[in-house]
């Protein structure tokens, strides 16, 4: 094909939105870029910045936004997955965390990967296979301690006052929690972020 631009930030005014689809208006000129489902916003008007990849077809381009270069990286290693396109890793993206799924991989944690949409075990094994080499570079970015597991009883507990995992995965990134808390005082900091301290 013709040549490109290869686009890798983008500042500027949310002008149209639609669920993950956004215009950003740089100077007058609208970009359309795909988002994560925890990067939608409504808000028109509104300034943003995103970190973009350029996906390059023969018979397309599009972009892809991203909160920070880390989730961007990301996703570029999800795309060098065997039957991983962009929508596959929008949609990874989209269901877990980007700290969560990096420790599910390398803590070869199928349980949690299972949790994003259309993923089921062999998947979920596949992607551990295949990504745990190469995302043990972004481990350095989430303070990663091989051999921690996730706290499943924080989670079973959160879950049982009507909370999703997803709900209790975005909160826990902004948690001031640490290990010497006990589940008490961690129920505690999670809830307050949700918005719905019930203790």
């Amino acid at each position: 094909m013709g040549g490109y631009s290869v686009i890798g930030y983008l500042h500027g005014i949310l002008s149209w939105s639609s669920g993950n689809k956004l215009i950003i208006d740089v100077k007058g000129v609208g970009y359309l870029v795909t988002v994560t489902d925890r990067y939608i916003i409504t808000d028109t008007g509104h300034e943003l910045e995103l970190f973009i990849y350029t996906y390059v077809r023969e018979d397309k381009i599009e972009l892809y936004g991203f909160e920070n270069n880390q989730e961007r990286e990301l996703f570029k290693i999800l795309l060098g997955v065997s039957r991983i396109g962009p929508s596959a890793a929008t949609n990874i993206l989209s269901s877990l965390p980007y700290n969560r799924f990096i420790k599910a991989i390398m803590e070869e944690n199928i349980q949690v990967l299972k949790e994003i949409s259309g993923i089921g075990p062999k998947t979920a094994q596949r992607l551990i296979l295949e990504l745990k080499s190469k995302v043990n570079d972004l481990t350095v970015d989430i303070d990663y301690s091989p051999g921690v597991k996730q706290d499943e009883e924080l989670y079973e507990a959160l879950q049982g006052l009507g909370y999703s995992r997803r709900e209790i995965s975005s909160a826990l990134e902004n948690a001031d929690i640490n290990e010497e808390l006990d589940i008490a005082d961690k129920i505690k900091r999670v809830l307050s972020l949700l918005g719905r301290d019930k203790m």
